[in-house]
């Protein structure tokens, strides 16, 4: 009997086990389905209204459950999810006409929440109920013993929220019929306006003699500057145009906010990264930043911006961090409180500026410029209600502008009266500006903006007041968030709309790029105030801080800005429903940082996290947040990620601004990654980055080496970054930068000894991204023996930096063939001894160049680079007398704005600063722009030519007189018919006891006569005829005579190639080239180059009698300066 039974019971349960690897076959199936219509849906942006403030969100997937039929929640019918459907849809009409309806009730508000939430809710249960099922992994049997009762209570609670959902729908359409809506006022329509930027009213007299630096009778020592007054008088706009203007004169400067609860740990880790001083090591507190600050200002002249501040005690902690001196810095100070001003210039009323409202004349001149373009624009009928809404603007700036801002896209006589009607009474504003009257104005923009620019304007919410935003990271959490409708390119949509925040004042300008693009902005103390207040009332966006109350907080949170700061203790409140979060951005330290991995519905998580010590950031269950499209972390700690990622399907950001233990071995399993940052290829196997090939959607590629990487393991994986290139079909943007740099805009390219590899691992890369428009390749670490042959296919390409060995002619003909290009950055290692010339070919929509080089050898010729704007040069400060211009033919860049150039190497000084100003200002004197000119001396090295054969990884320990030897030896122009003797073979035997140092020093003496005396005769030949030559002619020249020229480098295998190249007719076709020029020109003189040669054969003679002398000295019994002086002679003599 028992074994009948136990026989019966073993059949049963295969059959059962048989039947539930069927059942969860066709569940995954049905996953995969779902999933692939979720990617589907995701990929092709398809909605019908995008998500905004005043609507909610969307409902994607109550479509994409009813194309998965067989995926449907436990307990609920197609039919039921059907109708649910169409409920939702005639509530979302009637939300619309509601939202737009003219000042609403009070009970149709409420409605309007209600509406609001329930759609929210019927989003997240949609989103929550697959990822439900239990079991996954087990075996069947027990899955089944296990999930019965979980199954059965999980099947109840579906039913139930669904049912829920049902009730709320039709209650939500029941009670709409309880209220009517008024006649609803047509309301003025604005559109966009224009982006370009408002002129500046300048700096007054008696702030300027304040703020002067440069003249001999001003104040030497720190000088604080207060700046107070009212809000919206313009304080921030002053002391950013000072910054604008002349902080390049300043060998630091640093410009930061401070707002109302200050985190005095940021803001001077952002002084900190301004002033390029050197990362902190460990983990630095408050002080230790303070003394590091203070350090590297020490003996600086240095401009440091505190803006917005609120608080003496704040002021007390931040100006310990600045030393006095003598070097004319300036500290320039911002608030709207006098007795902090007070406090900031220690009772010295002198150095204190109170900034007052405009008076009519400006006020009309910023509003009808910024308007009309000029006073003179304005249409008579527009005169008198413009003159009322200038004058209700109380002389404001801030006020004025954003109206007038407002007011610029609609030229309509009856909305600008209604925008003067709307406006609060001028002795309002004037009297209680930082009250209800400016709090008006602001309103009145706010609420003619579209509901789209709402939307985006309340995001910002989610980041710290005095926060500096990128423009890249909110158009890509816009996009993310679904608040950019259904478009060809929604990224393109999302930077229309920052533009038009921007353009309206509602948003503050902080960095620009070359083409006068905003890149970063910041928000107003006072609109922060207005949309905070906004998005609490439609329950938006949450913020909480330690300095926040819960009070009147809605309990269902859907987007959260945890702003602790350096607060080293604090929670979120406990009465929150985190569970339905969909947006998390912390900011604070590790110990406060939430249980995320509890919010399943999360969509953006961003992480700014600080720790006191060393430990690990556990991110290994982040795979469990299957909706996470945008994940961001910056910390300074190790993170720790899961093995596998796979599951996060629908991610499409993952930076990491942090040190990673491993990569996920799986990343390539993520169809729809569009941007990766920052991938470490020293740390990352040769898998990993072949798997970067398997991304087709991947856009923007951030990658990144570390300081300890295995040397072959880093070549091996730039090499195959080569390889996978051309899979990459969808790239945009490529960047590589030292794991030490945040920011692929490093400042010191050129600086330092070298650690990476060459670059010319890349060089044979057979199909570069046909899409690419951003290649951003540092010169710390990658480094090309020439431009690639690649380079020419690239014709979207907007953005280039790198770094070369030589600079070819060919690399030039290259450059010119790229016609997107807009801005350029070049490092060039070997300083050749010639110019390096532009002509009128290519280059036509260029407008930043950046040209590094140890020697300043540019030349511009009529019509070359007609847009370019910015020029910055960096050189060494002992190359630039050996060029009678420092750059040549800078009055043919017709639109060029500003001249930055940094002079290099240990030892430069201000003489040297005085010296390139004024011969740039003397190259520019007929300069139709007037340019301004910026010129710093810096202690760092700018490397030219060097032997990569001899650099190791001890370099990094070198000192910076190391390095001027290296330099010495390695960039001087000496001229390819006199190679020098290797230095190492002359530190090997001169390091005998005895005679050492002076047999090393008479040969240095006796290369560098023979250096100086054939440079120098050379040059005054050259020199002369210049006089007679065009400057076109000198570079037709200089292509037969000079450029290219062969590395002058100091082995003996590279001697013996020059003298290979001399004996094989150098001196010949320079000869052949002479005369040619000499017959072709024989009325203008030119005949006088011949004697570049006969000059320089000239200086033999008294040379080898020299090294005649040297033999027969006391030093002919050290053997290895014989041998040396010997060898020189015989190369002397062959010549």
């Amino acid at each position: 009997m028992f074994r009948f039974i136990s026989a019966w019971l073993q059949v049963v349960l295969r059959y059962i086990a048989a039947w539930l690897q069927a059942a969860a076959a066709a569940a995954s199936a049905a996953a995969d389905k779902l999933d692939a219509a979720s990617l589907s849906l995701q990929g092709t942006a398809a909605m019908d209204f995008p998500a905004t403030v005043s609507l909610g969100p969307l409902h994607r997937q109550l479509h994409s459950f009813r194309a998965a039929k067989n995926n449907l929640p436990n307990g609920v019918s197609e039919g039921q999810v059907r109708r649910l459907e169409e409920d939702l849809e005639t509530l979302f009409t009637e939300l619309k006409i509601v939202s737009e309806a003219d000042d609403p009730s009070f009970t149709a508000r409420c409605w309007m929440k209600e509406v609001r939430e329930l759609r929210y809710d019927a989003e997240d249960f949609f989103n929550e109920v697959p990822r439900s099922s239990p079991g996954a992994g087990r075996s069947a049997l027990h899955t089944l013993i296990l999930s019965i009762p979980r199954k059965l209570k999980r099947r109840r609670q579906v039913a139930e929220a669904f049912s829920d959902l049902c009730a709320r729908a039709k209650d939500a359409s029941q009670r709409r019929q309880s209220f009517q809506l008024g006649p609803a006022t047509i309301k003025p329509e604005f559109g966009q306006v224009n982006v370009s930027r408002s002129k500046s009213l300048g700096l007054d007299q008696e702030i300027a003699e304040l703020l002067a630096f440069d003249s001999e009778d001003t104040e030497q020592l720190v000088q604080v500057v207060p700046i107070f007054g009212s809000a919206g008088v313009g304080k921030t706009t002053l002391a950013r145009t000072f910054y604008r203007n002349f902080g390049g004169k300043f060998q630091c400067r640093a410009f930061v906010r401070v707002s109302r609860n200050p985190d005095m740990r940021r803001i001077l880790s952002s002084m900190l990264s301004q002033i390029k001083a050197p990362p902190v090591h460990g983990f630095p507190d408050v002080q230790d930043l303070i003394d590091h600050v203070r350090e590297y200002l020490q003996c600086k002249r240095y401009l440091i911006i505190i803006d917005d501040l609120w608080a003496s005690s704040t002021w007390d902690i931040i100006s310990r961090a600045f030393p006095d001196g003598d070097c004319c810095s300036r500290i320039i100070v911002t608030t709207e409180i006098k007795d902090v001003a007070l406090g900031c210039s220690r009772y010295q009323f002198k150095y204190m500026y109170e900034m007052s409202p405009l008076n009519g004349d400006q006020s009309r001149q910023l509003f009808l410029g910024r308007v009309f373009g000029s006073e003179n624009g304005c249409p008579p009928d527009f005169k008198e209600v413009t003159y009322e809404i200038i004058r209700k603007c109380g002389g404001l700036p801030l006020a004025t502008e954003n109206i007038a801002s407002m007011l610029a896209c609609e030229l309509n006589v009856d909305q600008w009266k209604h925008i003067r009607d709307s406006l609060p009474s001028v002795l309002r504003l004037r009297t209680d500006p930082s009250s209800e009257g400016l709090k008006e104005v602001l309103n009145i923009i706010y609420d003619n903006l579209s509901p789209y620019l709402k939307t985006c304007l309340l995001y910002l919410i989610m980041y710290p007041e005095g926060s500096t935003i990128s423009k890249d990271e909110l158009v890509t959490q816009w996009v993310i968030e679904d608040f950019i409708g259904e478009g060809q390119d929604r990224e393109k949509i999302a930077r229309y709309y920052f533009d038009d925040l921007v353009s309206r004042g509602m948003i503050q300008p902080v960095d620009r790029n070359y083409n006068d693009e905003v890149l970063t902005c910041t928000v107003h103390h006072m609109v922060l105030d207005l949309i905070r207040y906004k998005s609490l009332e439609e329950n938006f966006i949450i913020n909480v801080s330690c300095f926040q109350t819960t009070t009147g907080l809605p309990d269902k949170v859907r987007r959260l800005s945890v702003q602790f700061g350096g607060a080293k203790c604090a929670n979120i409140p406990a009465d929150f429903m985190m569970t339905q979060v969909r947006s998390l951005i912390f900011f604070g330290f590790l110990n406060c940082v939430p249980s995320f991995v509890e919010y399943k519905l999360l969509r953006v998580l961003i992480l700014h996290i600080w720790a006191d010590q060393s430990k690990i950031f556990d991110l290994t269950r982040i795979s469990e947040l299957f909706q996470l499209r945008y994940l961001k972390i910056d910390c300074n700690i190790t993170v720790h990620l899961p093995d596998e990622i796979q599951q996060l399907r629908f991610l499409e950001t993952l930076e990491l601004h942090a040190p990673v233990s491993d990569m996920p071995s799986d990343i390539s399993c993520l169809p729809l990654l569009r941007t990766l940052g920052y991938f470490d290829l020293g740390k990352n196997s040769i898998e990993n980055v072949q798997s970067l090939g398997e991304l087709n959607n991947l856009q923007d590629l951030h990658l990144t080496w570390s300081n300890i990487a295995d040397p072959d393991n880093l070549k091996n994986n730039m090499q195959c970054l080569g390889s996978i290139l051309r899979k990459l079909s969808n790239l945009k943007s490529l960047t590589l930068v030292r794991a030490a740099s945040s920011h692929p805009d490093v400042l010191d390219d050129a600086g330092g000894a070298i650690l990476g590899i060459t670059g010319d691992v890349l060089s044979s890369v057979s199909s570069p991204p046909p899409l690419l428009q951003r290649l951003e390749l540092s010169g710390r670490c990658c480094i090309f023996a020439s431009l690639p042959e690649w380079t020419k296919e690239l014709g979207n390409l907007c953005i280039l930096k790198i770094s070369v060995r030589k600079l070819l002619r060919k690399d030039i003909d290259i450059l010119k063939g790229l016609p997107a290009l807009m801005a350029l950055s070049l490092y060039v290692w070997t300083a050749p001894v010639g110019k390096v010339v532009f002509d009128s070919e290519g280059f036509s929509i260029l407008k930043y160049f950046r040209f590094t080089c140890a020697a300043p050898c540019l030349a511009f010729l009529i019509g070359s680079m007609p847009s370019v704007r910015e020029l910055k040069l960096a050189f060494n400060a002992n190359r630039m007398e050996q060029y009678s211009q420092i750059v040549a033919g800078l009055e043919y860049l017709i639109e060029l704005k500003e001249i930055t150039a940094k002079v290099g190497g240990t030892g430069a000084d201000e003489s040297d600063k005085r010296y390139a100003v004024s011969a740039l200002s003397g190259a520019i004197a007929n300069h139709p722009c007037s340019p301004i000119i910026t010129v710093q001396c810096v202690d760092r090295i700018l490397y030219g030519e060097d032997d990569t054969s001899a650099v190791t990884q001890e370099q990094e320990h070198w000192t910076l007189e190391e390095e001027h030897e290296m330099q010495e030896e390695s960039l001087d122009p000496l001229p390819e018919l006199v190679p020098i003797p290797s230095t190492q073979t002359q530190m090997r035997d001169g390091s005998q006891n005895g005679g050492t140092d002076s047999s090393r020093e008479v040969l240095t003496q006796t290369r560098e006569g023979v250096q100086d005396e054939l440079i120098e005769r050379s040059m005054e030949v050259l020199t002369y005829e210049q006089e007679h030559v065009t400057l076109e002619r000198q570079h037709e020249i200089h292509e037969e005579l000079l450029d290219p020229l062969p590395e002058v480098l100091s082995t003996s295998s590279t001697q013996t190639q020059v003298r290979e190249e001399v004996r094989d007719g150098e001196i010949e076709r320079s000869m052949e080239v002479l005369t040619q020029e000499r017959n072709n020109m024989q009325n203008s003189g030119i005949g006088r180059s011949m004697a570049v040669v006969s000059a320089s054969h000239g200086t033999l003679d008294p040379l080898l009698d020299k090294l005649n002398a040297l033999l027969a000295e006391e030093y002919g019994n050290l053997e290895g300066v014989l041998h040396e002086v010997s060898a020189l002679k015989s190369e002397l003599t062959l010549m």
